[in-house]
């Protein structure tokens, strides 16, 4: 279960630094558009945790260990890795302007391309697919929530991407999943 957790976390960590960005630059994102972006992240999440798991079906055991490790550890490195090379951006101005339905739609597919590979890898080895998809569901729901709130009021002080704590929650799962 702290392994569902971990994932979950790490899963959504891209969702809060998103939202967080859109507060901090007085972008409005609605509660439909916030559902309908988690929706797509935790349907892709749980067609790829589906997918990871017929795979085992047909590659023997230490294979899919292997793999889930590679998938994890990589997508990890990179979150870490993009998360350092973001630039601080100042943003200044008071107008509000709204996310659209469209652009939240697009926006969570580009966001899921991580989620994807790391849902076929957790599916080489993770049993509790209810648990990943609602949990990334409500999860996501909430960091979206929280971290527009957080950069609205923080805008000034904070001007640094924390999306790499996402890479170290997945390097962290993937060294769990050696046995």
């Amino acid at each position: 279960m702290l392994k569902s957790i971990v994932l979950i976390l790490a899963l959504t960590m891209d969702s809060f630094m998103v939202s967080f960005t859109y507060g901090a630059s007085r972008t409005k994102m609605s509660v439909s558009a916030i559902i309908i972006m988690n929706l797509v992240m935790s349907a892709l999440l749980g067609v790829a945790i589906l997918t990871g798991n017929y795979l085992t079906v047909f590659l023997p055991g230490k294979f899919t260990g292997t793999a889930s490790f590679l998938l994890l550890f990589l997508i990890g490195l990179y979150r870490i890795r993009s998360g350092f090379q973001s630039r601080k951006e100042t943003v200044t101005g008071d107008n509000m302007s709204h996310l659209g339905i469209w652009e939240a739609t697009g926006l969570s597919a580009i966001l899921s391309l991580d989620n994807i590979a790391v849902g076929v890898g957790t599916g080489l080895v993770e049993e509790q697919f209810p648990v990943l998809v609602i949990g990334s569901f409500f999860m996501g729901v909430l960091m979206m929530k929280v971290g527009w709130r957080i950069g609205k009021h923080s805008r000034i002080l904070f001007k640094q991407d924390l999306s790499w704590l996402g890479g170290v929650c997945l390097i962290l799962l993937a060294v769990s999943t050696l046995r």
